[in-house]
């Protein structure tokens, strides 16, 4: 019995020191700042941390040998072993997929990736391909061998069992509690001293480890004397209390005109479609079009993933509204007015409805019948069909009917894909290895979105030849064309979207054709929320975008718009027309940094303080649009 408790501690010592450079990875890759006050923190956070995260597998170990003497072996100890076995190839297994998502993406495993796993047609939306499934396979079949050997070899093995016959058990019964104790009341300290005196070089590095504890002792510290400095220079967007299922939308009653008319809308999205995207060179049949409609060319989106970007888009809304209005499973008002105008609907995806949650937000008020996915094949494959049946209904529909259309096409989604033989360039990454992929494949793997925008394009051409081909539809018809965000390709770091707010990730086209609105070209700043405040007059709606939207009329003379805001599941940027900056949502606060960048996402050494009396009316502005809709 002593034998083979000595053996499972030598277990639990060799999967302790196989830990540590997993969680040191961490902190070694941290680039939160310097200084000595920051080391101290993350040492003793990875020392704590990884004490941590293997206690459950601990605990299996302590119950695989807790067989009182004399006993046989019992079902018992063979629970234990497989627990103790199962527990610490899971713990691994975390820890090497959050080291992935935040050396790839930029974030650590969070409620997006949560959310995405667990949602009907979340996994399909990743758009990972065999190789990757492969690698990822090949990867966790590895892993499950080493753990599977470790066991045998600290279990089973002679020369191991000798070993761990000299160890002191009773030693390492506190003294590894005691260390994990210790060095986690230190990091905690750190923690609530950084939050107090606001050390940013700690407060930068406190999201370094995937869901590591965190304190804050103000009041006792503000008790025993110490002084804390002004905070005037350091605001965050803050969640206000109350019913998550309340919402004040629209503010004010809508009014529209008795006689109105009532023109069709056609909404065409494509997921990740990044700015720069829509050229002569990779969209000509989309930049022909645009030619005779409204074009912005600094057009940004309202997050910097699908949901925000969408919710933005339709409520006209900033992004953060999106989880009450999921729980209240409240529609937006365009779709309000159109089902009162007794349009006609076809709603269809490459994807999912259920995944974002666009059956319970956007389309909520919708029949199922109305709404159509695509959701087998490559997304190229599924996008052609896609088009198949908008062609098809715009042949068939009621023509006594307005009616309403919306595509969101998944060619320039993850994998980007498209059919080889209608490459723009050749020089693209075939294969998309997740596993492999670095950013030395940085300008292949955007190449392949190029082909992937160019071949979307040859099927929106498809839609635009339909309505110039089909007399008097385009006079009648509102044609939206954008993308819900966009993608980086390691320009400033990360690949994919979600991870942060730099232009490529927030950046998208933006067209819009409307009956009586003269074609031009908008050069300055434009938001997804500034779309249906556009879209409103032209269906009668008489009140003024205030009372429905934080966005603007962009078909207004006295359009102007001199700050936005896009937001991210726990961050947002503040961007200006020269700054962005980046501030906390909530209450996850106090652990994020804010950071100033030019709008470029330069580094800026301007002073903070400085920035934030420069623009405190606009931030205080900000505040309030982003709360105005949502009841305490």
């Amino acid at each position: 019995m002593k034998e083979q408790r000595s053996a499972y501690y030598a277990y639990c010592l060799l999967l302790y020191f196989a830990t540590l450079p997993l969680t040191g990875w961490f902190a070694l890759r941290n680039d939160g700042g310097t200084g000595l006050f920051r080391f101290l923190y993350l040492v003793s956070t990875w020392l704590a941390y990884t004490g941590i995260v293997l206690v459950p597998t601990f605990l299996a170990a302590a119950f695989g040998c807790s067989r009182k003497p004399g006993e046989t072996t019992s079902g018992i100890v063979w629970t234990g072993r497989i627990l103790t076995l199962i527990l610490g190839f899971l713990t691994h297994l975390f820890l090497l997929a959050d080291a992935v998502m935040l050396d790839k993406f930029g974030y650590h495993i969070n409620g997006l990736v949560v959310n995405l796993l667990t949602t009907p047609g979340g996994f399909e939306s990743m758009g990972l391909e065999a190789n990757t499934l492969l690698s990822a396979g090949v990867g966790l079949a590895l892993l499950l061998v080493l753990h599977c050997g470790l066991m045998f070899f600290c279990l089973k093995s002679e020369f191991c069992t000798r070993i761990a016959s000299h160890l002191p058990v009773k030693t390492m019964q506190w003294a590894f509690p005691m260390l994990t104790g210790i060095t986690l009341l230190f990091s905690l300290l750190c923690t609530g001293l950084a939050d107090f005196w606001l050390n940013q070089n700690v407060l930068c590095s406190m999201d370094a480890f995937p869901q590591a504890p965190a304190m804050r002792m103000r009041r006792f510290l503000r008790r025993i004397g110490m002084k804390e400095p002004k905070r005037a220079d350091f605001p965050r967007f803050t969640h206000k209390n109350g019913n998550l299922a309340r919402v004040s939308y629209p503010f004010l009653p809508i009014d529209r005109l008795q006689k109105r008319s009532r023109p069709n809308v056609i909404w065409l999205v494509g997921e990740s479609l990044r700015a720069d995207l829509l050229s002569p060179e990779i969209m000509p049949a989309t930049w022909e079009f645009s030619r005779k409609g409204c074009r912005f060319k600094q057009h940004y989106s309202g997050g910097h993933g699908t949901r925000q970007g969408m919710f933005s888009m339709f409520y006209g809304l900033y992004g953060n509204c999106w989880d009450k209005f999921l729980h209240s499973q409240r529609g937006p008002l365009l779709i309000d007015w159109l089902l009162e105008d007794n349009y006609q609907f076809s709603c269809m995806t490459s994807a999912h409805f259920t995944y974002p949650e666009f059956d319970r937000t956007i389309f909520a008020a919708l029949p199922a019948s109305a709404m159509h996915e695509e959701g087998n094949g490559k997304g190229w494959e599924r996008d052609i069909r896609l088009i198949d049946r908008a062609v098809a209904f715009l042949d068939s529909r009621d023509k006594s009917r307005p009616f309403f259309l919306f595509g969101f096409f998944e060619s320039t989604h993850a994998p980007y894909t498209f059919p080889p033989e209608q490459a723009l360039t050749q020089d693209y990454l075939e294969n998309i290895n997740y596993a492999t992929v670095t950013a030395k494949d940085a300008k292949r793997l955007y190449n392949r979105d190029v082909n992937a925008a160019h071949h979307l394009d040859s099927q929106l051409a498809r839609i635009f030849k339909e309505l110039e081909n089909t007399p008097g539809l385009l006079d009648n018809t509102i044609v939206v064309i954008t993308g819900d965000h966009g993608e980086e390709f390691y320009e400033k770091g990360f690949l994919g979207h979600n991870s942060t707010f730099v232009e490529e990730q927030i950046r998208v086209p933006l067209v819009i054709r409307a009956p009586g609105v003269a074609p031009s070209v908008y050069e300055g700043m434009s938001h997804h929320t500034d779309i249906v405040p556009s879209l409103a007059p032209l269906l009668g709606v008489v009140n003024p975008p205030e009372d429905y939207s934080v966005g603007g009329n962009l078909f207004s003379p006295e359009y102007h718009r001199s700050h936005l805001v896009v937001c991210g599941w726990e961050t947002a940027a503040f961007i200006s027309s020269t700054h962005k900056l980046v501030l906390p949502l909530g209450t996850k606060g106090r652990y994020f940094s804010r950071k100033i960048t030019t709008l470029q996402d330069a580094p800026c050494s301007s002073d903070q303080g400085d920035f934030y009396r420069v623009n405190a009316s606009k931030l205080q502005q900000a505040q309030h649009d982003m709360f105005r809709f949502m009841k305490n």
